[in-house]
C-alpha cells in the first residue's frame, strides 16, 4: 500500500463529471494533523490532459474549509480521468506540497458501476484440489476476492456446498454456482459459470440423447475440413446448454500443454475464436507465462482481424495454500451488481479487466478494453488496498466459523458488509 493511503484518507475517491461534488480529506495520526488556523488550497490536476509546462491557471483550484480536524473542498471534475489532488499549505510568501492524492471522475455509465474482482475457475479437493470447498471460499475472501465460482471438474455439486457453508451468514463476498463441463470424447473443456443445474449431469444421465443431439448440431455445420466437426458440434452443444441453464460459457485454457501438446488444436482455437459460439475466452489463467502469453497474442491478433470476443481472468487453482497458481489470474469486473446476472452482462459488454500476476512481480499485466483499463489501475492503486485489509479479516473468520467456531460466525455477521460501506464512501 502506498504510504500516502496510511497517512490521509481521501473520500469520495470516484466523481460523477455531472454534479458538482463535496470532497473530504481526513488526516490519519498526529503526525499529519491539519493546522486549525493554517491557510490550505486545493490544485487538481487532470493526468490526462496534463501539458509538460503546465500554469497554476490551466489547472482547477479550489479553497479549502477546515472543519472537525479534516479539510473539505468542492469541485466539478466535467472530463473522464484521474486527477491529481495537491495539497498545498501556505508558508510565508509560498505554497508548499504537503502530499499528492488522487482521485477519478466517471461519466454517468460507469459511475453507476461498482468492481469486484473474482474468479470463475477454481477446484476442490472434491476433484483434485487440495482444500474443501468451504476452505477455499474463505482463502479466497481472505486474498481479497468479492466472488467466486467453484468449478470442480465434471462436478456441479461442491459449488452448491462451498454455497451452503456460509448461506447463513450476510456477506458482500458472493458464491456462485459452476462446474467445468467435460463432454464425451472431447478434449476441449469449458467453465460452466451460473446456471442452475449441472451440463455434467445431462450427458451422464442420458448418453444417448447426447450424441443424438451432437449429431443433429453436426449436419447443420459447414465448416472448413480441417476442422473437427464432431468436436466443435459438442462444443456447440455445451456452451447452448449452459445458456439454456442461466449460466455463461468459457472456453478454458486453450494454450494448456496437456501432455506432450497444447489442450486445444490452433485449427480448432482460431475457428472458435472467429465464429464465438462461446460466451467468453479464458485469456489468461494459471499457467506458465509462455502459455498464457500465446493465448494473449492470438486473442490479439483475431481482435485485429475483426473477432473481438470477450475475455475473463481465472486462477484455474488447485490449491489456496503456498500454491502456485492461486491468485495468479484474476479479473475486476465492473457491474451494478456482485449478481450473477449483472456479472454476466459485464463480461459480455467487455467492462472486465483481466490481471495476470507471477511471483515477485511488482505489479499486474492488465488487459482489457483501454476505458475500463484506465480506472482499474487507479482502482489498484487507490482503493483494492483499503478494500483487502476488511477482507483479509472476514476471510479468516470465514475459515474459523467453517471449522466450527460459532464465535467467528457472530463476528462475520457483524462485519460481512464492510466492504458494500467502503464503496459506499468512496463512490460519490
Amino acid at each position: 500500500m502506498k504510504a500516502v493511503l496510511e497517512y490521509y484518507d481521501i473520500f469520495p475517491k470516484v466523481l460523477s463529471t455531472e454534479s458538482k461534488s463535496v470532497v473530504t480529506i481526513r488526516a490519519l495520526g498526529e503526525h499529519v494533523a491539519f493546522e486549525g488556523a493554517g491557510k490550505y488550497r486545493i490544485k487538481l490536476v487532470p493526468m490526462n490532459d496534463r501539458l509538460l509546462h503546465l500554469q497554476e491557471h490551466d489547472c482547477q483550484m479550489a479553497d479549502v474549509v477546515y472543519k472537525d480536524g479534516a479539510l473539505h473542498f468542492s469541485c466539478h471534475l466535467s472530463g473522464e480521468q484521474q486527477y491529481a489532488v495537491l495539497l498545498q499549505k501556505q508558508e510565508g510568501e509560498i505554497w508548499v506540497l504537503c502530499c499528492e492524492l488522487r482521485i477519478y471522475a466517471l461519466h454517468p455509465d460507469f459511475f453507476r458501476l461498482r468492481p469486484f474482482r473474482g474468479d470463475m475457475h477454481c477446484h476442490t479437493c472434491r476433484s483434485d484440489g487440495a482444500e474443501g470447498p468451504a476452505i477455499v471460499a474463505a482463502n479466497y475472501r481472505k486474498a481479497g476476492f468479492d466472488f467466486l465460482s467453484v468449478t470442480d471438474h465434471g462436478q456441479y455439486g461442491p459449488s452448491l456446498e462451498a454455497i451452503r457453508a456460509y448461506e447463513a451468514i450476510p456477506m458482500s463476498f458472493r458464491l456462485f454456482r459452476g462446474e467445468e463441463v467435460h463432454p464425451p470424447g472431447n478434449n476441449s473443456h469449458t467453465i460452466h459459470f451460473g446456471g442452475d443445474y449441472s451440463i455434467n449431469d445431462l450427458f451422464r444421465k442420458n448418453p444417448e440423447q447426447y450424441e443424438r443431439e451432437v449429431d443433429f448440431i453436426e449436419q447443420e455445420l459447414h465448416i472448413p475440413p480441417q476442422v473437427n466437426t464432431r468436436e466443435y458440434a459438442s462444443l456447440v452443444w455445451v456452451y447452448r446448454k449452459i445458456r439454456e441453464a442461466g449460466g455463461m460459457s468459457v472456453m478454458a485454457h486453450p494454450c494448456w500443454i496437456q501432455e506432450e501438446a497444447y489442450h486445444i488444436s490452433r485449427t480448432m482455437y482460431r475457428y472458435l475464436l472467429k465464429t464465438h459460439p462461446f460466451d467468453a475466452l479464458e485469456l489468461t489463467c494459471g499457467q506458465s507465462l509462455a502459455e498464457n502469453q500465446l493465448q494473449v497474442s492470438l486473442w490479439q491478433q483475431m481482435r485485429e482481424e475483426g473477432c473481438a470476443v470477450p475475455v475473463v481472468g481465472s486462477s484455474d487453482s488447485h490449491g489456496t495454500v503456498n500454491s502456485q497458481w492461486f491468485g495468479l489470474s484474476k479479473m475486476i469486473v465492473l457491474a451494478e451488481k456482485c449478481e450473477k446476472d449483472a456479472i454476466i452482462a459485464a463480461v459480455k459488454e467487455r467492462r472486465v479487466v483481466v490481471l495476470e500476476q507471477y511471483y515477485n512481480e511488482e505489479g499486474p499485466r492488465v488487459y482489457g478494453e483501454n476505458r475500463a483499463l484506465e480506472f482499474a489501475l487507479f482502482l489498484l492503486a487507490e482503493y483494492m488496498p483499503l478494500h483487502d485489509e476488511l477482507c483479509f479479516e472476514e476471510g479468516r473468520l470465514m475459515k474459523e466459523y467453517a471449522c466450527g467456531d460459532r464465535e467467528a460466525g457472530e463476528l462475520l455477521r457483524q462485519i460481512g458488509r464492510r466492504t458494500e460501506d467502503l464503496a459506499e464512501k468512496y463512490w460519490a
